[in-house]
Order: C-alpha cells, then sequence, then structure tokens
C-alpha cells in the first residue's frame, strides 16, 4: 500500500514539475517573440523591400521550437521564407556589444538542424525545404542585431532563452 501511495505522489509531482515548465516555457517564448519582433527592425530601412513594403522577420515559437519568418508580398512578388530550429539544439546564448552600442544576440546552432522552407508565388506553392549542411562550424552562429542599447533588456532575452533551451532538453 505504501509503494503505491509513494508511486502516486510521484507521478503527481511529475505531472505537477512538467505543468510547470510547460507554463514557464509559453511565458518565456511569448515574451521572446515580442521582444525579438521589436530589436530586429533596421531603423535605417535596410530589410529587404518590395514596392517600398519592408519585409521584417518576425518570431515565432511553438514549444520547443524558435521559427524566423520572413514575408514579402506585393503585386509582382510573393515571397516567403522561414528558418526553423529546436531549442534543444541551441549549444550557447550570448551577446556582444557592436561598435554602434547596440547589442548582437550570437546562438551556436549546428547548421545541420536548421530547417529552411523557401515558398514562391501567390500562397508560396512554388518552394520547398531543405535542412543546412556544412563541415564549416562558423556557420553554425546564427546573430540577430538588437537594436538597442539597454544591456539589461539583452541579458534579460538570454536568460529567458537560456531557461527555455534548459526546459527543452529536459523534456526529451
Amino acid at each position: 500500500m505504501k509503494k503505491l501511495q509513494l508511486l502516486i505522489t510521484s507521478v503527481i509531482l511529475l505531472f505537477g514539475s512538467n505543468l510547470a515548465f510547460a507554463q514557464t516555457l509559453e511565458s518565456n517564448t511569448k515574451w521572446l517573440s515580442y521582444q525579438l519582433d521589436q530589436l530586429v527592425k533596421e531603423k535605417d530601412g535596410s530589410h529587404l523591400k518590395v514596392n517600398d513594403n519592408e519585409a521584417v522577420p518576425t518570431f515565432k515559437f511553438k514549444g520547443c521550437q524558435m521559427n524566423m519568418n520572413i514575408d514579402a508580398r506585393d503585386s509582382d512578388l510573393n515571397f516567403g521564407m522561414r528558418i526553423s530550429w529546436l531549442l534543444k539544439d541551441v549549444q550557447k546564448i550570448s551577446y556582444a556589444k557592436e561598435d554602434g552600442g547596440e547589442y548582437q544576440l550570437k546562438m551556436i546552432v549546428p547548421a545541420d538542424r536548421m530547417k529552411v522552407k523557401v515558398g514562391f508565388g501567390q500562397n508560396h506553392n512554388i518552394g520547398g525545404s531543405f535542412n543546412l549542411k556544412s563541415d564549416d562550424e562558423n556557420e553554425s552562429k546564427t546573430n540577430f542585431s538588437l537594436h538597442t542599447k539597454d544591456e539589461r533588456l539583452v541579458k534579460e532575452i538570454v536568460n529567458k532563452f537560456e531557461e527555455s533551451v534548459k526546459i527543452c532538453k529536459n523534456t526529451r
């Protein structure tokens, strides 16, 4: 009887901790999506332009998967690209100060773990997807310029990424 009670208690604790991890992950990734969407926008308008409309990357998370989407649509060209990777594949997250005083977020993700989907046409119906392949470890780096001079905010971004990566690595 005591073994049964111990087993039931263990299951309840395990379920409760997994629920807490899921809530933390959801909260972190929602916050990260918002922050990255705000901070990767170029102030000088140097993004891909289609008929004077900028194609600005947006970030979305689906559980432990991170997606960076670029969508450019106008009357002459419809182009979409999504780069995605699993947070459990992120090996390191850091940041560095750029010359202008703003920061750059640096992530190391093996290139062969990143998936790219490209589409052209009205509904992006012409295209395909592929995994990157590289033997050069320098190509495993993914950097985003964060247009802020607020180091506290950048540290918080790194901390939420690290926490999310840890959660995803522990929920295999």
